[in-house]
């Protein structure tokens, strides 16, 4: 007993444990503001580190096929290339023999598809369109997916094109942020070269040269989807001056 009376220690407690409508609005409200501002970011961080992870993987994968085929079938010099460069027959022919043995987890979506809006015209579509728009695509069990354009080719010296997606029908479905280009380039008694980018790219030795095909890339149908030899170059980062939002 006090000299005041009884003290409740516990009600003054309880007051002061208790939170007022307008504070927890206020607080709500400071989160909200701080989401607002980090997500956005944490977003794009996610995209890039997509991005950069599957082209590595594809380039990697595709590097181990290519090589376990020479292995067993000789030097690309010797190879049974197309005849025809927009002939899905023939490049189904030569992807069977040549590569689809050497991946894993790999389903091929024909060039046949018999329905005008079935998803492997689609995909053929969205990765070669205008006239290549009948080719077989090849689709990878983690979603991501590629198309086979064989350039120029004999017993000298060849391309194969290529075009990948790294979420297929997923979006943007635009060049240089989920659709990218690869080349394969080989050459009599040399060992074959596989690199990202075009034909235009391939030989280009610096990174200024990259990033202007980067940036004009649209504008040459031999630069397309290049950007990934700048994302190559820079050691499969997507660096901050990267032209494309992603």
């Amino acid at each position: 007993m006090t000299p005041f009376g009884t003290f409740r220690c516990d009600n003054v407690l309880k007051k002061k444990a208790a939170f007022t409508l307008a504070e927890v609005l206020i607080t709500l409200g400071i989160i909200g503001i701080i989401a607002a501002m980090t997500l956005p970011m944490l977003i794009a961080s996610y995209k890039k580190q997509e991005v950069e992870v599957r082209l590595k993987k594809f380039y990697s994968t595709f590097s181990n096929a290519l090589l376990l085929s020479v292995a067993e079938n000789g030097e690309m010099e010797y190879w049974d290339f197309p005849t025809k460069q927009n002939s899905g027959e023939q490049i189904t022919t030569f992807v069977n023999k040549y590569l689809f043995p050497y991946f894993t987890g790999i389903k091929e979506c024909s060039y046949n598809d018999s329905k005008s809006e079935g998803m492997c015209t689609q995909l053929s579509t969205l990765l070669y369109p205008s006239n290549y728009y009948r080719f077989p695509v090849y689709v990878f069990m983690d979603g991501g997916c590629f198309s086979i354009l064989p350039g120029g080719s004999n017993g000298v010296a060849g391309w194969l094109h290529l075009k990948y997606d790294i979420n297929c029908l997923g979006k943007p479905n635009e060049s240089n942020k989920d659709i990218f280009a690869f080349a394969v380039k080989y050459e009599r008694n040399k060992s074959f070269k596989f690199k990202a980018g075009g034909n235009a790219t391939f030989n280009v030795t610096t990174r200024e040269q990259l990033m202007r095909y980067c940036i004009n890339a649209e504008n040459s149908p031999h630069a397309q989807a290049s950007c990934s030899a700048l994302i190559q170059y820079d050691g499969w980062q997507i660096k901050d001056d990267y032209p494309y939002k992603l």
